[in-house]
Order: C-alpha cells, then sequence, then structure tokens
C-alpha cells in the first residue's frame, strides 16, 4: 500500500511540475501537446500496471455454487415455469427479475427455483 501512495504522489507531482511549466511557457506548442500525450500514456501505464498488480494479489475469486435438488434436474421445462410461477405466487415478497420466461433456459430456471428455495429456507 505504501509503495502505491508513494507512486501515485510522485505521479501528482510530476503532473504539478507539468501545469507550472505550461503555465510558465504559455501557450500550448506542437511539442508540449506530445509530451502531454507521452506524460498521459505513461501515467495510465503506471496506473494500469499497479492496479493489474493488486488484482494478482487478491488472486481468482472463488465461488461456491451450491448443488441443484435432484428434483429440479428432473423436471421439464413446463414444469420448472410452473414451479417458478408458483413460488411467485406464494412468496410475492421476493423480487423477480424475469417477467418473461421465453428466453432463459432450463439450467438458469432451475438455478433460480434453487435460489428462491434458499432464500426462503435461510429467511430470517
Amino acid at each position: 500500500m505504501n509503495d502505491i501512495k508513494t507512486n501515485l504522489n510522485a505521479l501528482e507531482a510530476l503532473a504539478d511540475a507539468a501545469v507550472e511549466v505550461e503555465l510558465a511557457e504559455g501557450k500550448p506548442t506542437k511539442e508540449s501537446r506530445a509530451a502531454a500525450a507521452r506524460y498521459h500514456a505513461f501515467v495510465s501505464d503506471r496506473l494500469a500496471a499497479m492496479r493489474r498488480a493488486e488484482l494478482a494479489q487478491v488472486g481468482e475469486p472463488k465461488i461456491n455454487r451450491r448443488p441443484i435438488r435432484t428434483s429440479l434436474m428432473e423436471m421439464a421445462h413446463d414444469a420448472l415455469i410452473a414451479e417458478f410461477t408458483r413460488l411467485k405466487q406464494l412468496h410475492p415478497e421476493k423480487g423477480f427479475a424475469h417477467r418473461k420466461l421465453t428466453e432463459i433456459t432450463d439450467d438458469d430456471l432451475r438455478t433460480m427455483i434453487e435460489d428462491i428455495y434458499w432464500s426462503v429456507e435461510h429467511a430470517s
């Protein structure tokens, strides 16, 4: 964290110095605009590298999926739609993002229904 803060402070100091030079010299020239573009590219590259280093320390996210119940795995599309509709009526306080179920896959329906079951079972 201190290295990142030090690097950001150094980049900020360079930006301040560039502004002072621009104010002292007046209107920007072709050379000063080119230098500004190089500076901008350098800063962007450094910030991106620092962010990549931070992300590398965090690592890949670990997602633990709950298994889908066998009873849901055995249901056909129409039965899944009927169960989803039943759950919507039974638990109107739950938020349901899907209103039209014509373009959703059976696997996604199973996952949605499993999530509803889980939230009802673990409601506090």
